[in-house]
């Protein structure tokens, strides 16, 4: 189980690595004031900021909600009729899913509050 657990995890860092790369050599990193030095009113309000890393952080959370969901999977198939398993594999579903539910949830209350606030 802790090879499983190391090799998952080597894959989904692996992951991030090439997803970030990609982005980087797309140019979606790249600066929109054309090279400048990005002035204060280009840099968005304190509101709009918060907004922004709290959206980062509840799709890292997405990610590790799919990732549990995919563990459950590799759980429920590598049971082989041992019910201890299945049901173990079950309630990682069922939180996996309750906790995207919460993160959608959590996700149209920070985009209508920021809305709201402007």
């Amino acid at each position: 189980m802790k090879s499983l657990i190391k090799k998952t995890s080597g894959a989904l860092a692996m992951t991030l690595f090439t997803v970030s790369n990609a982005f980087a050599s797309s140019g979606f990193w790249d600066n929109p004031m054309g090279g400048a030095a990005p002035t204060v009113a280009a840099q968005g309000t304190l509101g709009q900021n918060i907004s922004t890393i709290i959206n980062y952080f509840l799709g890292l959370l997405g990610l590790i909600a799919v990732g549990f969901l995919i563990y459950a999977g590799i759980l429920m198939v590598t049971a082989g009729g041992n019910d201890e398993q299945v049901t173990k594999a079950r309630k990682v579903i069922m939180y996996a899913v309750i906790g995207i539910v919460i993160i959608l949830l959590s996700y149209t209350i920070v985009t209508f509050v920021s809305s709201a606030l402007g």
